[in-house]
């Protein structure tokens, strides 16, 4: 799958964004792409604008096609981008932000494990998320 570098720039500005903004937040390593992403999950969208949705799938409708094929053969759903845009852009953007953390040592170490978000700890994986240059799927 071929991921643009636009996409990963915007998740790791973001992800590092909303790490500040949870400042203080216990989570578990493997939920953390959940919890900073919690809005998106909860509003069943990323832009809450259905035509903007779409416009994103078309023009980044590479980044779509092995994602979800991974995701129908692990959970045996089938996802169609243009019948369920939200929720396909929400299952991007969640499984790719995990995906994301979870290459980070920093959460590799915490991944059972609840810790709390402390300047410290946002620093030093923001800084992992920055220097990240792998694939994401």
């Amino acid at each position: 799958m071929t991921i643009t570098n636009d996409f990963i720039s915007d998740l790791k500005v973001t992800i590092c964004e909303r790490l500040n903004d949870y400042e203080g937040v216990n989570s578990c390593g493997c939920d953390l792409a959940y919890t900073l992403f919690e809005g998106e999950n909860a509003n069943g969208s990323v832009f809450c604008n259905t035509y903007k949705t779409k416009e994103f799938i078309k023009e980044n409708f590479d980044l779509f096609g092995d994602l979800l094929e991974d995701w129908s053969a692990n959970t045996g759903e089938q996802l169609n981008p243009f019948n369920e845009p939200e929720k396909c852009h929400v299952i991007l953007l969640l499984e790719s932000a995990s995906h994301l953390l979870g290459e980070c040592k920093t959460i590799e170490k915490t991944w059972n494990n609840s810790v709390t978000l402390t300047p410290a700890f946002i620093k030093k994986v923001a800084k992992e998320v920055n220097d990240w240059s792998g694939d994401l799927f």
